[in-house]
């Protein structure tokens, strides 16, 4: 099975933890993940000491989940793709889209 996950909440919820824990268990069972991110999401992706997100985020990406983040959610945001963690993707919203239909289940994060 194909999961896609949409993760769109900042840094002030733990989603990223919640999909991240999803993503393992799916990756366990043998199953495909793929994420998007984008809205205040975007700011889990910042490579940066004080981020406590970057230590999920790389274990996804070292575990193969292609992570790809809205490029204009994060230039609206000040962020540009040279501050994000190695691996993170630069994309648009027919990424997005892609990721819906390559997706079995589809799972959104986010307020």
């Amino acid at each position: 099975m194909k999961f896609g996950i949409l993760l769109t909440s900042g840094v002030e919820r733990r989603d990223l933890y919640t999909a991240s824990r999803l993503a393992r268990a799916a990756l366990g069972q043998g199953h495909e993940v793929k994420m998007f991110v984008m809205g205040d999401g975007v700011q889990h992706l910042v490579e940066h000491p004080k981020n406590q997100s970057v230590g999920e985020l790389r274990w996804l990406l070292d575990a193969g989940v292609e992570v790809t983040c809205c490029g204009v959610s994060s230039e609206l945001r000040g962020l540009a793709q040279n501050r994000l963690v190695p691996g993170v993707g630069w994309g648009n919203q027919h990424d997005h889209a892609c990721l819906v239909n390559w997706s079995d289940r589809y799972l959104a994060f986010g307020p």
